[in-house]
């Protein structure tokens, strides 16, 4: 359970970004910019990803816009799964065998002095 805030970090900011794409169209122009800014940022690089994906593959099909973009997003979250689960991962790894052994060796010699 140790990556727990990890997912909640990654559920929230994922949450934040897919209401700011859905929502930025409709929001009065002084809040559009900020929402459409935020989405971007929120859920880079899945959104570029996805986007590159399902268009290379489904552009010429028979699939809405609309249909386009709801499996974009999708395709965008998984994408962006992938990616902070393996940063977490190496997170822990750079922590664990780097990080720990080296704060562990700085206390042991401050003690003896």
């Amino acid at each position: 359970m140790k990556q727990r805030p990890v997912l909640v970090t990654f559920l929230v900011v994922q949450l934040i970004g897919t209401c700011c794409l859905g929502l930025w169209q409709h929001a009065p122009s002084a809040l559009s910019m900020p929402m459409w800014g935020t989405a971007l940022v929120a859920l880079f690089p899945g959104n570029f990803l996805g986007g590159w994906i399902v268009e290379m593959l489904l552009w010429r099909s028979r699939l809405a816009l609309i249909g386009m973009g709801l499996i974009s997003a999708l395709v965008a979250l998984a994408i962006n799964a992938i990616i902070w689960y393996v940063v977490a991962k190496a997170g822990l790894w750079v922590g664990r065998s780097v990080l720990y052994p080296a704060w562990k060796a700085w206390r042991s010699s401050r003690l003896r002095v």
